[in-house]
């Protein structure tokens, strides 16, 4: 078979030759860049488009880690039902409720605590901080309207998180 090309090749003109060569050179570019450059060039503006997500991504998954981390910490500060009771009160004075607390008790592993005209949404923010850094457990809740706009009479009875190896 390339025996017979080379003989079709001697029968040709040199101008011959010599289009048939540039038709040749045209179709081994085409053919390199539809094989080599096309796919790099396509895929390369894909991955400028896909970057940005991929960047906030690794940004959200950076945060969580650090949360996770913080919440793992938290979690390990408190080892005993007392060190939890300190850790309550300390959250409870942070988000300046403690005027509004008028009673903390702690029997077993249950958190009895009663707030007393306590601004709802204030009273509601630290709940969800403290649920979420302590790992209390909500056993018990009762929350009563106040005549006054906006304040709530709470009870909210809590209990100490389960470890492992208790």
């Amino acid at each position: 078979m390339i025996e017979k090309l080379f003989q079709t090749w001697r029968t040709l003109a040199a101008r011959e030759r010599r289009l048939v060569g540039m038709a040749a050179g045209i179709v081994l570019v085409a053919v390199a860049y539809l094989l080599l450059l096309e796919p790099a060039w396509n895929g390369r503006r894909e991955l400028q488009i896909e970057l940005p997500a991929l960047r906030s991504q690794l940004a959200q998954m950076t945060a969580l880690t650090a949360e996770a981390k913080r919440l793992g910490a938290a979690r390990r500060g408190a080892d005993s039902p007392q060190a939890m009771r300190s850790a309550l009160e300390a959250s409870v004075q942070g988000a300046g409720l403690s005027g509004s607390l008028t009673q903390l008790d702690l029997s077993g592993e249950l958190f009895d605590l009663h707030f007393g005209s306590v601004p709802h949404a204030a009273w509601l923010t630290w709940l969800d901080t403290t649920v979420r850094e302590t790992q209390l457990r909500v056993v018990d809740l009762a929350v009563t309207r106040e005549p006054v706009h906006g304040l709530v009479s709470v009870r909210v009875v809590m209990e100490f998180p389960r470890r492992e190896g208790r």
